[in-house]
């Protein structure tokens, strides 16, 4: 947590001693230099923000659900209505296999678990697992999550899967490499596509109306494509050749626009494949939840070991706006706030003024939001074989409080 040292007020008092007759006076008070008035200001400045963060820092209300096994690869995804929860269980795999790399091993045990979080205190029951070998992706929508299925060969097929009911529909299923994938509004999806004898990925889209275009790597490589969840905007990584790693916006709405003039940004150089998988790898992306405020994605820097957001839409489309240092993770409150997650804790923090940082819990907790209002905020905490899953409420601050800081 970043402190401010509290500093209330500024007196000078004079203190009078009298000693038999003689006449005691107010020393004169001495004129302060410039550094004197510099120091003077910033202490006021201190003291002032300090009160704002008290009266603008978010309070939330936790209690403990309960827990899901997990093999510690990727975060379990949470349903947009915050009731089910899907975590990969078995056998760990491997980095080279999630990002679908080739010669990649088949994860022959790993598998995909379903829970259900019950009303009020009742916890957490299992629903279905589903057979492996099976991987879970990082994508979810109303009605599902997305799985991968390596098949022997070489391929890879796409799958979703129904929150409630645990069928799996496949989505792509074909001799290719099929990995990584985003679901979007409408029905739209994004994945990676290459033939089994092929090193490099391109980016397939396909449409609310089934039809399906291709972007070919052409020299370079496509990874990790993400919707926007604000619009038919499509955020996907770029590695070149030469190690350059850029993040791309297309437009997504129609095959056409998907063509035309896109967007983007250098994020590193030198970078190697594993730099976009950092960058993603605490990611939630579940369409289903309010959109935030502007257009934007929020992803790990891995340059800048922080968490970042990049607006291409916006008048700083040119740099990206970096959160708190050592930042793994981040979702926004319901203000547009994030709550970060961090080595010394969670954090919340002001995105109309960024130095108000303020801890709220002194373990390092994955916040996911939901549109459940009676627990807005589900709380992942790691272990070594399970999540455990808590509850979070904004809580009002004291009015007392909020009127004295105010003051």
């Amino acid at each position: 947590m970043i402190k401010f040292a509290s500093v209330g007020s500024i007196t000078l008092t004079a203190v009078v001693i009298s000693i038999g007759c003689s006449k005691s006076e107010w020393p004169r008070r001495t004129k302060l230099n410039e550094q004197q008035v510099r120091e003077l200001n910033q202490i006021a400045a201190i003291n002032q923000h300090g009160d704002q963060i008290e009266a603008a820092s978010f309070r939330g209300e936790t209690w403990n659900i309960g827990a899901v096994e997990w093999d510690s690869s990727i975060m379990p995804l949470i349903s947009p209505d915050g009731r089910f929860i899907a975590s990969s269980i078995g056998a760990a795999p491997s980095n080279a296999t999630r990002l679908a790399l080739p010669g990649a091993r088949i994860p022959e045990s790993t598998a995909v678990q379903i829970w259900e979080i019950l009303p009020g205190q009742a916890g957490v029951r299992s629903i279905k697992q589903l057979p492996a070998p099976l991987l879970l992706g990082d994508s979810a929508d109303d009605e599902g999550f997305l799985v991968e299925a390596p098949q022997n060969g070489g391929a890879r097929w796409i799958g979703k899967v129904d929150w409630r009911t645990g069928d799996l529909n496949w989505l792509v299923k074909d001799n290719q490499v099929n990995a990584l994938a985003s679901l979007g509004a409408s029905g739209r999806l994004a994945w990676c596509t290459r033939p089994s004898g092929s090193d490099a990925f391109d980016l397939a889209v396909r449409f609310p109306n089934g039809a399906q275009f291709k972007v070919p790597a052409s020299g370079s490589e496509w990874l990790l494509p993400e919707w926007s969840k604000r619009s038919n905007m499509l955020y996907v990584w770029r590695l070149n050749p030469s190690g350059l790693l850029q993040l791309v916006a297309m437009d997504g709405e129609s095959p056409t626009t998907l063509a035309g003039e896109a967007k983007q940004i250098s994020i590193m150089a030198g970078a190697t494949r594993f730099d976009p998988f950092r960058a993603t790898a605490n990611r939630s992306n579940v369409h289903g939840l309010t959109p935030p405020f502007v257009e934007e994605i929020v992803f790990y820097d891995p340059a800048n070991q922080c968490m970042a957001v990049w607006m291409p839409t916006g008048i700083n489309s040119y740099r990206t706006l970096l959160l708190a240092n050592s930042s793994i993770s981040a979702a926004h409150d319901h203000q547009g706030n994030f709550l970060l997650t961090m080595p010394e804790g969670l954090h919340w923090q002001d995105t109309s003024d960024l130095r108000m940082i303020v801890r709220i819990n002194h373990q390092p907790l994955f916040a996911r939001r939901t549109t459940d209002p009676m627990r807005p905020f589900l709380l992942l905490d790691p272990g070594q074989h399970v999540v455990r899953i808590r509850g979070m409420r904004p809580s009002k601050p004291d009015p007392a409080e909020t009127n004295a800081a105010a003051k």
